[in-house]
């Protein structure tokens, strides 16, 4: 659901954002960079928690139609059986997803009109025809395929769908496809129960772990800038580094915390995962950029033993 890249990324926007400010605390930038990485989960919850209820929604329009003075065939007709999609009523029972969206408060998110409205439109596609009119019941392979329809052919190509997550997490841009791939497995996988990540313990682990390792890169990049400095300046060919991009500046300076104080990180990832990261995140040439100025950093480091790696093969 998430790993340590998309942490990079947020340690580094939550540094940039310190570093733009003028208070030395750096508590609220800690807190941001947490609610950053938690925010993970709570986008998985809330796309599960989306097509939950436009399922759902079943329910009232059947009632609606029951209600009518006047009823259509159609109306006789109506059936309810997404309402007992496997799927969907796995969402509807999981105690685990039931307790967590409760924790997370994702039903606050949720807006009733918008779920009326992907409802009515969902219903009058030729996928959702086809699933209704088949009399099986309870096959879940059926099930799953409307409900993979539903969410990557009907929502995740809905623009105004994007547009209410965009505004609901201002990192969906960073995480979307983390998210959605977890979104993905967990429709896929869910057989004989929800396969739903957050359960696991290795899960929630590897959340505390991600965090933690957010956490410590972020103090250390800050505790450790005048040594960080003094590595990258001779490197640097009649450029000061207040004359450079921030963020070039800011990549070289985690990747040096990386590299000097995160023994269980390969330097090989560590100058991959920044590359990438400036390719992405800066300017045009800050790819070639970091990657010469590391590379000779490394160097230095690996030549005076410098560089702190346990285990074969991390250097």
């Amino acid at each position: 659901m998430i790993n340590r890249r998309s942490v990079r990324i947020k340690t580094m926007q939550a540094l940039y954002a310190y570093q733009s400010s003028d208070t030395q605390n750096t508590g609220d930038f800690e807190q941001y960079l947490i609610k950053s990485i938690q925010s993970v989960k709570e986008q998985y919850l809330f796309i599960l928690l989306y097509i939950r209820e436009i399922a759902n929604f079943v329910e009232q329009d059947a009632h609606i139609k029951a209600k009518k003075y006047i009823q259509t065939e159609a109306d006789k007709q109506f059936s309810t059986k997404l309402l007992s999609n496997t799927f969907i009523q796995y969402l509807n029972n999981n105690e685990e997803f039931l307790k967590e969206i409760k924790k997370a408060n994702t039903q606050h998110l949720i807006n009733e009109d918008e779920v009326k409205a992907f409802y009515k439109k969902f219903v009058t596609t030729e996928a959702y025809q086809k699933y209704k009119d088949n009399p099986s019941e309870f096959n879940l392979e059926e099930d799953q395929k409307i409900i993979s329809f539903l969410f990557n052919d009907f929502l995740l190509e809905d623009e105004h769908f994007l547009e209410i997550i965009e505004e609901a997490f201002i990192n969906w841009t960073d995480d979307g496809l983390l998210v959605v791939d977890a979104v993905r497995e967990a429709i896929k996988k869910s057989k004989n129960e929800l396969a739903f990540h957050i359960q696991k313990q290795n899960v929630k682990s590897k959340i505390d772990e991600l965090t933690k390792f957010g956490k410590d890169l972020f103090y250390d990049v800050i505790y450790k800038k005048d040594e960080h400095i003094k590595l990258i300046e001779p490197k640097l060919k009649n450029w000061e580094t207040d004359r450079l991009a921030v963020l070039d500046v800011l990549i070289l300076r985690m990747a040096l915390s990386e590299f000097l104080d995160f023994s269980s990180i390969p330097v090989k990832v560590t100058m991959n995962e920044y590359l990438d990261i400036a390719r992405e995140y800066s300017t045009p040439k800050s790819k070639d950029f970091v990657n010469g100025v590391l590379d000779k950093i490394m160097q230095e480091l690996k030549a005076k033993n410098q560089l702190n790696k346990t285990g074969r093969g991390l250097l």
